[in-house]
């Protein structure tokens, strides 16, 4: 079984074009939103309609490295990001995801303190269901491979090959040939093609803007067909992914 999740960082407002692609294939999403770090950012009210569908989870207040703050400036990043939340959807928020990838054991204690239940990381390259609920790993970001970009159709020549070389070793421990990864779209295509009879969680990761700014959002839709053409799959999202991780 595939069961294939999906996560968005920040609350921008493009969220809302993003979630409306989600639903066309029934993919749920777990929006991960900040009150107060994108210019364009999500209303409450945009909030409580993406939860109609959709799962929503707590990314702190302004998005700081919760590394480099206090105990008690964490608390009020991540707890105060709860309860603003709940307040909005009047409902239990399960999940956390930490600004930039950044935390530390001191963090993830915060985090249990505040009451999630999970709590997810960037980390990526993972497709197995083993892991800590509170560094829940990921599959894939959503991001311009294996050449750094500037926009849809300039380059950003001073960083070309930094996804390559970030990305590459790791992809090609995965199984996948050179010649396969020459987009993020081709490497999670040829993922799932080579995980098709093993049971693995596919989770996929990004930002809303940078699908826009980057022009992806045709290789996302692509990708989410192939997914889509998958008979043994289960679409779920991060907090429903606590019941495997917890077992």
């Amino acid at each position: 079984m595939l069961y294939f999740t999906t996560s968005w960082d920040d609350g921008d407002v493009l969220d809302l074009k993003l979630s409306q692609m989600l639903d066309r294939y029934n993919v749920k999403g777990t929006f991960y939103i900040t009150q107060n770090y994108r210019g364009e950012r999500l209303s409450e009210k945009e909030i409580s309609h993406l939860a109609l569908h959709h799962e929503v989870g707590a990314h702190t207040l302004t998005h700081p490295d919760l590394r480099r703050i206090s105990k008690e400036e964490k608390k009020k990043e991540i707890c105060g990001s709860k309860d603003w939340l709940e307040k909005i959807l009047n409902k239990e928020v399960l999940m956390f995801c930490y600004p930039f990838g950044y935390y530390d054991s001191e963090t993830i204690e915060v985090v249990k303190e505040c009451g999630f239940r999970g709590a997810r990381i960037t980390g990526s390259n993972h497709f197995d269901s083993e892991t800590d609920a509170f560094q829940m790993p990921t599959t894939l970001q959503v991001y311009p491979f294996p050449f750094r970009k500037k926009n849809d159709d300039t380059y950003y020549w001073r960083y070309l090959l930094q996804p390559w070389r970030e990305r590459s070793g790791q992809l090609h421990e995965l199984g996948l040939s050179y010649l396969s990864i020459t987009s993020w779209g081709k490497a999670a295509r040829k993922i799932l093609e080579l995980s098709a009879s093993h049971d693995i969680v596919f989770h996929l990761w990004g930002h809303s803007w940078e699908i826009e700014k980057y022009g992806m959002w045709q290789e996302l839709e692509e990708l989410l067909k192939s997914v889509d053409s998958i008979e043994m799959r289960s679409y779920c999202t991060n907090g429903e992914l606590l019941n495997l991780y917890n077992k």
